[in-house]
């Protein structure tokens, strides 16, 4: 097993059996399959819209060669710049060239999972440039320099009471507030910058091919205030979020926020189209266009349907193994199925090789897609191409084809006593199986002698 996947076991046993966090996960879980439920009545067939939205982002990846030259032609026709980044690396460097060129010291940011993918936070600060997290969750973890939980929910790991005790003893409030009088804290605290940037750093949730525009949703409604006044504005995403036409959205846009919180609140939707102009200045608008591998996994027939993720956060909410050891414990920027699926698929896959592990094939997350991502069997795909690629596990398929010879003959089967091969399988899986389970037991009378016993040995 590689190092990651090491740390990982270490964590995962150490949380695993933390009821506290347990009870808290389920809690949450629960909550979210009622709204599951709910939402699920918003439409006459949910079945059919999910593969409407399946077949947008399908055909999408088909032609995606010429997406990206319509979109690249129609974004600089409209005035902004948009840059071609291979990788993470050419990515940050390009960010840090304009800010860098524009002196520009402190950034606002919202939230982004494609910002945490290519490290850019830790790398600004570097650099000596502030970031400041405008997204209340995002601003709660800086506040516990703790990374985001998930790419949902920033926060989701965090009681009010322990956000309160927080906020009272490092920015000096009152003890026992409640949400409420957090988040308004949090608001007021974050309106200076919100409202007047040097410059701003997004995400973005689609790409509009046949316009150039970029769509952008949130809840807080932060990127439509910083955008607003930001004499810089930088969007990083990546080449999966390039759609066709405008009438797509009318499918995406209302699924990537149908499971979200019970509050009924609508997302806010911001499309960018060209720079803004503030007070008679024009602002500087650039779109980092990231591949990062993902043309590697387009190459996939199957498993470049991962890429069709419209990040709803259904998948993490319903994922048994997610809720038992949390979002920290994969120690990545997309913790669940899509990030457990995807992973290994932008980096190299012996080094990931324990995500290709954290499913139990329940199918849970597959029901739930709201785009109809087969995730339960992209899980076999990748674990396919990881027995192809990882020699380590040599011991496995042979164990494996060992333990094949045996079940599909019977007098191999029945060779040797019930001891002997209680011994063989503790041997070769008791450390997978995990020390807190109890390895089942080989019968002490095989089938066929309890076969021969009930009829009297004929």
């Amino acid at each position: 097993m590689n190092d990651k996947g090491m740390i990982f076991n270490q964590n995962a046993r150490r949380i695993a059996f933390d009821d506290e966090h347990y009870e808290k996960m389920m809690s949450r879980y629960d909550s979210f399959m009622q709204n599951v439920k709910d939402r699920s009545n918003y439409y006459s067939n949910i079945d059919l819209e999910k593969q409407r939205a399946f077949n947008i982002r399908s055909k999408a990846f088909k032609k995606l060669d010429k997406l990206l030259v319509d979109f690249d032609t129609n974004f600089v026709k409209n005035g902004g710049n948009l840059l071609w980044a291979n990788d993470s690396d050419e990515a940050r460097k390009m960010i840090y060239d304009i800010l860098n060129q524009n002196r520009v010291k402190k950034i606002v940011k919202t939230k982004s999972s494609t910002i945490e993918e290519i490290g850019l936070i830790s790398y600004l600060e570097m650099k000596k440039i502030k970031v400041v997290e405008t997204n209340i969750g995002d601003f709660v973890c800086s506040a516990f320099n703790e990374t985001p939980y998930n790419f949902k929910s920033s926060a989701a790991h965090k009681t009010t009471a322990e956000i309160a005790d927080l906020y009272a003893n490092k920015f000096g409030i009152k003890e026992g507030c409640n949400a409420r009088q957090l988040t308004a804290f949090t608001k007021n605290t974050l309106k200076k910058d919100i409202y007047n940037p040097e410059a701003l750093i997004t995400g973005a949730n689609f790409l509009v091919s046949n316009t150039g525009t970029v769509v952008l949703t949130e809840n807080e409604g932060n990127i439509l205030k910083s955008s607003t006044f930001a004499p810089i504005h930088i969007i990083v995403a990546g080449i999966d979020k390039m759609i066709t036409s405008m009438d797509e959205l009318g499918v995406l846009l209302p699924l990537s926020s149908l499971y979200d919180s019970n509050n009924n609140l609508s997302s806010l939707y911001s499309f960018v189209n060209k720079p803004l102009t503030h007070d008679g200045e024009v602002q500087k608008l650039y779109l980092i266009l990231l591949n990062n591998n993902r043309t590697n996994i387009l190459s996939k027939d199957k498993q470049r349907n991962i890429l069709s993720c419209i990040q709803c956060g259904a998948c993490l909410q319903v994922c048994p193994i997610y809720n038992t050891v949390g979002g920290h414990t994969y120690g990545e920027y997309n913790p669940g199925p899509v990030g457990s699926i995807s992973l290994p698929l932008l980096k190299n896959i012996e080094e990931t090789s324990h995500f290709c592990s954290l499913c139990t094939l329940c199918g849970r997350c597959s029901e739930v897609c709201p785009v109809n991502i087969p995730l339960k069997d992209l899980f076999i795909e990748n674990r396919k191409d990881l027995i192809k690629a990882d020699k380590s596990l040599v011991g496995e398929k042979n164990f494996f084809n060992a333990i094949m010879k045996k079940m599909t003959s019977r007098k191999n089967l029945d060779k040797h006593s019930s001891s002997l091969k209680d011994m063989e399988l503790s041997f070769h899986i008791k450390k997978k199986w995990g020390s807190k389970r109890e390895l089942p037991k080989f019968a002490k009378e095989s089938f066929s002698q309890y076969w021969k016993n009930i009829n009297n040995n004929k």
